[in-house]
């Protein structure tokens, strides 16, 4: 059972950076996920040069963060003593996903294969494209280019599929 006894002013400073008020006020499970969720919405478009398209996710993620933060501060004492600290994503669609120490390892281990594989195709993409012939560049470039980008398509599509799948699963069991 958490007290809320912290500085509010510092509370809302602290709520400008997704996740650092809530673990602030002691719920450390939200707030990593939620600055988690914060720092990836910034650092995968990048990596995937699809930036344009995911930027609306930045605000949304941020808008999210700062608004939940100051829902957290300034509940009553009562309601704020009944919150649980959980993972971000059961607020949304409940604890139907654990996550235990393995399960969250191979997310971990899943997520720096995926942000290492990027940074490598960023760093041979600049090397081969000085040997590549100019003729011969600039028919493949565009293609080469929305590699990565369409590559994250594809997982996000399949994610979805999976979601979709475990949701009619789980009201097909019910």
């Amino acid at each position: 059972m958490l007290k809320n006894n912290k500085s509010k002013a510092f509370t809302f400073i602290c709520s400008f950076l997704p996740g650092a008020a809530e673990m602030y006020l002691g719920f450390m499970k939200n707030g990593l996920t939620l600055m988690l969720a914060f720092f990836i919405s910034f650092m995968l478009p990048t990596a995937l040069r699809a930036g344009d398209m995911f930027i609306a996710l930045v605000f949304v993620v941020w808008f999210y963060g700062f608004f939940h933060a100051r829902n957290i501060a300034t509940s009553d004492e009562a309601t704020f003593a009944a919150m649980e600290d959980k993972y971000i994503w059961e607020e949304f669609i409940g604890s139907k996903i654990k996550l235990d120490s393995v399960v969250a390892n191979k997310w971990f281990a899943a997520i720096l294969i995926l942000i290492g594989v990027c940074a490598l195709w960023n760093n041979v993409f600049d090397v081969v494209c000085r040997y590549i012939p100019e003729s011969i560049w600039n028919e493949i470039y565009p293609i080469i280019r929305t590699i990565p980008g369409t590559v994250f398509s594809i997982l996000i599509i399949v994610a979805g599929i999976m979601l979709i799948k475990g949701k009619k699963e789980s009201i097909d069991g019910e």
